[in-house]
């Protein structure tokens, strides 16, 4: 690069060949090698906040591509946020971002060290050093959303269970495992889907993972190669958009309203996509369900495209008005969508035990490609499990977790419309593990949350949830893994707190 003042640098044309040439040679068309050795060297700070990107002209006759497909790259680089474009000026990284992100995950204090052991990761440790994300899981200081009460969980009844599993078959449930799962588990966890969620699949279909992210990995790893485009809810999960990216694959953000994902948006888009990931019966965090239309909409999309649905199914077990929304995969006649769970929230995020259904097509290579990533799934927990389920302790937790969840909400919202109603009225919600706050636009969301945050307080927002810096704004509780003191006491602090604000008007 060529210094060109205190701040703006001038990308060489040479900078990009080499990355983009092996982007080549592992398959990909141009234009995703191009896109994806941009926005690879941005956000791992090899191009730098500022740095004037070649002009387009000159970049074409370098890598010898024709030069709409460098404009086309530029465009989609300026929509998702990592560049900005001025007419008679030219295109600049407008991604800021530490260079180092991720170094907390070195283990180290010595900056020097973090920048050796970065520069000798591989193309795709470093992507997935900087697709690393930080979790939801602080209690402390914080209504963070999503979290189950750990404290009822009824652990006595388990350790049983356990115990017993473990006298009855000790050598079996102490050895290696079925990769796919143990099979007295897989046919409860399909009989109960098929009752409550109108799942439409066999036991064979279904594979038994740690969690719903390595369910995810595994979709990315077996249906898509480097380069095609995966659309993610915008605002959605986080690590599901991280984990998109960190496999190499473009996570496209498709708009979310109150009928869920924007479906009309998503079959428009000019360069297409292989697959989908979607939280069509509760969206995450909003609350949505995908309407009738809408599914039948994404359904033929994904039959005449080829693609493949991805659909998570992370909470339905928590809807507080006794109607449920059918999964979206009983309504599909062409074998198009894998049906992600998990019992993290129903039961406990220690167990480590999701479940993943796939279409018949499907079975041999996602069992293939389970084994070689972990093997196998402990047995002895699938087993505990299994017994957990058989013997109606799940069907009962649930009942029991569902009106003490409920309770808690009502507690949270009244709270809320008390003690913090100058800034968000916030509807009563039908399910799910979070509130969610409106305020009048992202700026007064950024002003609380770091008001919040300079008195230790950490506030969940919308941009927690968003790709790019989004216009609205909101705040984000939850409240199932707080009493119902913890939650008035948290929310009083706040409005004391925001007390000292300006109201907008």
């Amino acid at each position: 690069m060529k210094h060109s003042g205190d701040s703006q640098q001038d990308v060489s044309p040479d900078a990009i060949q080499a990355s983009f040439i092996q982007h080549l040679r592992q398959g990909m068309t141009r234009k995703a090698a191009l896109h994806l050795t941009i926005k690879q060297q941005v956000t791992a700070g090899e191009l730098s906040y500022l740095a004037k990107l070649p002009p387009s002209r000159v970049l074409a006759a370098r890598l010898a591509v024709s030069r709409d497909t460098v404009e086309q790259t530029y465009a989609q680089l300026e929509a998702e946020g990592y560049i900005a474009r001025a007419v008679g000026r030219g295109s600049f990284v407008s991604y800021q971002q530490d260079t180092l992100i991720g170094r907390e995950l070195l283990a180290t204090d010595s900056t020097d060290q973090a920048l050796l052991v970065e520069r000798e990761l591989s193309a795709h440790g470093r992507s997935l050093l900087i697709a690393a994300h930080a979790p939801h899981t602080r209690r402390s200081g914080s209504l963070t959303p999503s979290l189950p009460d750990l404290r009822l969980f009824p652990i006595d009844s388990w350790l049983q269970l356990e115990r017993q599993a473990v006298r009855q078959g000790a050598e079996y449930l102490l050895g290696y495992a079925d990769p796919q799962g143990l099979v007295e588990l897989r046919e409860e966890i399909i009989e109960y889907l098929r009752r409550e969620r109108g799942v439409k699949a066999g036991t064979e279909q279904v594979i038994v993972v740690t969690s719903s992210q390595q369910a995810l990995s595994l979709c990315t790893q077996v249906l898509f190669n480097p380069g095609d485009r995966v659309f993610v809810e915008e605002p959605g999960y986080q690590g599901a958009k991280k984990l998109v990216q960190s496999a190499g694959l473009i996570a496209q953000p498709i708009g979310v309203d109150p009928c869920g994902m924007d479906i009309d948006a998503l079959i428009n888009t000019e360069e297409g996509g292989r697959g989908v990931y979607i939280t069509p019966s509760h969206h995450y965090p909003l609350g949505h369900s995908l309407s009738i239309e809408r599914r039948l909409k994404l359904l033929a999309w994904a039959q005449r495209e080829k693609a493949w649905i991805l659909e998570d199914d992370y909470d339905s077990e928590f809807n507080y008005n006794g109607l449920t929304t059918a999964a979206l995969q009983g309504l599909d006649q062409y074998q198009r969508t894998l049906y992600i769970g998990t019992f993290s929230k129903s039961l406990f995020p220690g167990l480590r035990i999701g479940f993943l259904i796939v279409p018949p097509q499907l079975i041999k290579p996602m069992v293939a490609a389970k084994q070689f990533q972990d093997g196998y799934t402990s047995a002895l927990p699938q087993m505990t499990l299994f017994k957990f389920i058989n013997e109606d302790f799940y069907a009962e937790h649930l009942r029991s977790m569902r009106k003490i969840y409920q309770a808690r909400l009502e507690i949270l919202h009244a709270a809320v419309h008390q003690y913090l109603a100058a800034w968000t009225q916030p509807r009563l919600p039908q399910g799910g593990l979070q509130l969610v706050c409106p305020l009048k636009d992202a700026a007064t969301e950024r002003r609380l949350i770091q008001a919040a945050a300079a008195q230790d307080m950490r506030v969940y927002g919308l941009i927690d949830f968003y790709t790019h810096s989004p216009s609205d704004g909101a705040l984000v509780f939850g409240f199932a893994a707080y009493t119902p003191d913890e939650i008035v006491k948290f929310i009083k602090k706040l409005s004391c707190i925001f007390d000292s604000l300006p109201v907008p008007g």
